[in-house]
């Protein structure tokens, strides 16, 4: 599978968002000081496929600038397949994670059916971000602690209150909160990030409502791709090949204990 070069560059000008960027021939370093701890914000991606003696040698370089950063993990995005016998090479111990490209096919956007009732609402006030940290903790507290889910709501709140970057969406039935999504728009390319339904409300339709509701805005935005990446082990994927996303393409990502 070959990614489409304009899904790759809306990819990386999403992370730009949240992050500052050392480049050079080879890879991009994306780091973001506020919140360490985040892997999809602290990592490095290899820009070109390599020679299994190349790619190890970035992968130790990589290693070592971590270590000086005095960080417990280095994370790294590879735009190709990576052989176990590289990983065997490196003295950390690391997991090996395939996360699957999933691009919109349009002819199906009348397919989704939709919830009556739901409203979609941009967050654009401080106080909203209540209800998306709600969402979150639904989510992602049992995994990763309510302060790493405090921290990256509220640490990122600059972005999503400001014209022209990303922007967050909550889904509401009536009164109830239902869910969350991320919407980024790079020239044509829409990105859907981050979309999360509270575990009482899943498989009951209200997903596909929220997806249908964020690619009717990106149509409306004049976008030609709509896309999302996901973890080829998480069962959501199936929920999105059932709403008319077909994978396109998958990236290795690398996670070394240090």
């Amino acid at each position: 599978m070959v990614f489409v070069e304009n899904i790759i560059q809306c990819e990386l000008n999403y992370t730009r968002q949240f992050c500052v960027e050392y480049e050079d021939e080879n890879i991009i370093r994306f780091r973001n000081h506020e919140i360490r701890d985040m892997h999809s914000h602290n990592f490095t991606y290899i820009k070109k496929k390599e020679k299994e003696l190349k790619i190890r040698s970035l992968i130790e370089e990589e290693i070592a600038v971590c270590k000086n950063e005095r960080v417990k993990y280095c994370n790294l995005i590879i735009n190709s397949d990576v052989h176990s016998r590289i990983l065997s090479y490196i003295q950390h111990p690391s997991v090996l994670s395939i996360n699957g490209f999933y691009k919109f096919d349009f002819s199906k956007l009348q397919s989704i059916k939709s919830i009556e009732g739901c409203r979609i609402e941009k967050v654009t006030t401080v106080e909203a971000l209540d209800d998306m940290l709600t969402v979150d903790l639904d989510a992602d507290e049992a995994i990763n602690g309510r302060d790493f889910c405090v921290r990256r709501c509220y640490g990122r709140s600059p972005i999503y209150l400001k014209d022209n970057s990303v922007e967050a969406y909550l889904c509401y039935h009536g009164d109830d909160l239902i869910g969350r999504c991320d919407l980024f728009i790079s020239g044509d390319v829409a990105k859907i990030e981050d979309f999360s339904i509270i575990q009482k409300y899943q498989r009951m339709g209200f997903g596909s409502t929220l997806l249908r509701n964020m690619i009717e805005i990106a149509i409306d935005r004049n976008c030609e791709t709509v896309y999302l990446v996901t973890n080829e082990l998480d069962s959501a994927k199936y929920m999105y090949e059932k709403n008319g996303f077909d994978k396109i393409g998958q990236m290795s990502e690398i996670r070394f204990i240090l």
